[in-house]
C-alpha cells in the first residue's frame, strides 16, 4: 500500500474540490444557453410547448402537496409555488437534463481515455 503525504492529500481535495465548482459554472452556463435558444429560435413550437407540459408538472406537484399535507398545503403553496411561475420550473428540469448529459459525456471520454470512473 502506498502512503500519500498529506500536502499531496490536500492538492487533489483542492483540485476535486475546484474540479467540481467549474462543471457546476459550466453546467449554468449552458443551461442557460438552451434556455435562451429555446426562448429565441423555438418560441412558438418547442419551447411553448414544453412551457405548458412545466405548468402541468407544476400543477402535479400542488396536488400532491395538498394530498400528502392536508393541513399545510395552503401555506405551502402560497410561499413555494407561487414563487415558482412554469418558465421556472422549465429552467430547472433543463438544468437537470443539461447537468445529466454532461455528467455522462465526461464519463464516456473517461472511459474511453482509460481515466478514472
Amino acid at each position: 500500500m502506498e502512503r500519500t503525504s498529506a500536502t499531496g492529500l490536500v492538492g487533489k481535495a483542492i483540485g476535486g474540490v475546484l474540479g467540481v465548482a467549474a462543471l457546476l459554472i459550466l453546467e449554468l452556463v449552458a443551461t442557460m444557453l438552451v434556455y435562451t435558444w429555446l426562448n429565441l429560435y423555438r418560441l412558438d413550437t418547442t419551447f411553448g410547448w414544453l412551457v405548458r407540459l412545466s405548468k402541468s408538472v407544476l400543477d402535479l406537484w400542488a396536488s400532491q402537496l395538498d394530498l400528502w399535507f392536508k393541513g399545510s398545503s395552503n401555506a405551502a403553496y402560497g410561499t413555494l409555488f407561487g414563487e415558482l411561475s412554469p418558465k421556472a420550473i422549465l429552467l430547472l428540469m433543463i438544468g437537470l437534463v443539461v447537468g445529466t448529459l454532461m455528467r455522462g459525456l465526461i464519463k464516456i471520454i473517461r472511459g474511453l481515455a482509460g481515466g478514472q470512473h
